[in-house]
C-alpha cells in the first residue's frame, strides 16, 4: 500500500478499453445508504456528451456518443429511491441531460407519467447546455416532469 501512495517513476495512464452498456447496469443499492439523511438523491440517465467545449473534459473521459439507460430503468430507480425514503429532490447527474435530444424527448414523457402516478413527490434537476433554450418542446416536458432547476455552465475564453 505504501508503494501505491508514492509518486510513480513514470506517468501512468489508465484507459477503459470498452465502455459498458448502461442498459445492463443494475438498480443502485440505495437501501445500503441512509437515504432520508440526504439533501437530495442522485440518478444517472446517460454518460458522455457529443459537444466538444474547449473547457470540458467529459467527451475525452466518457465519449462523444452518450450511452443511455432505458426510461424503464430510470423510473424503476426513482421508485427505489422513494421506497428507500428519499424526499424532496432528485438530481440527474448526467453531464448534459440533453446531450442526446431524441433520447431526452423519449425519457421525459415517462418522467411526467411517473410524477403523475406518484403525486409529484419529487422535484427534479439536471445540467444541460444553453442549447436547451432553443428547444421549447423539451423545456415544456421538463416543466411537466417537475424539473425545478437546470444548471447551465457558462465559460468564456
Amino acid at each position: 500500500l505504501e508503494q501505491d501512495c508514492r509518486r510513480p517513476a513514470r506517468q501512468v495512464v489508465l484507459k477503459t478499453a470498452d465502455r459498458l452498456d448502461m442498459t445492463e447496469f443494475p438498480i443502485p443499492a440505495y437501501e445500503l445508504a441512509n437515504i432520508p439523511r440526504y439533501f437530495l438523491g442522485s440518478i444517472q440517465y446517460s454518460s458522455g456528451c457529443p459537444y466538444q467545449c474547449e473547457f470540458c473534459d467529459i467527451p475525452g473521459l466518457y465519449g462523444r456518443n452518450p450511452r443511455l439507460k432505458t426510461p424503464q430503468q430510470i423510473t424503476a430507480e426513482l421508485d427505489k429511491l422513494l421506497e428507500c425514503g428519499i424526499n424532496g429532490s432528485v438530481y440527474f447527474v448526467d453531464d448534459n441531460f440533453i446531450g442526446n435530444r431524441k433520447a431526452a424527448l423519449d425519457l421525459l414523457p415517462h418522467l411526467v407519467e411517473w410524477q403523475e402516478r406518484t403525486g409529484y413527490v419529487l422535484r427534479l434537476s439536471c445540467e444541460a447546455t444553453l442549447n436547451i433554450a432553443k428547444r421549447p418542446e423539451i423545456l415544456a416536458l421538463m416543466r411537466d416532469a417537475w424539473f425545478g432547476t437546470i444548471f447551465c455552465g457558462i465559460e468564456t475564453p
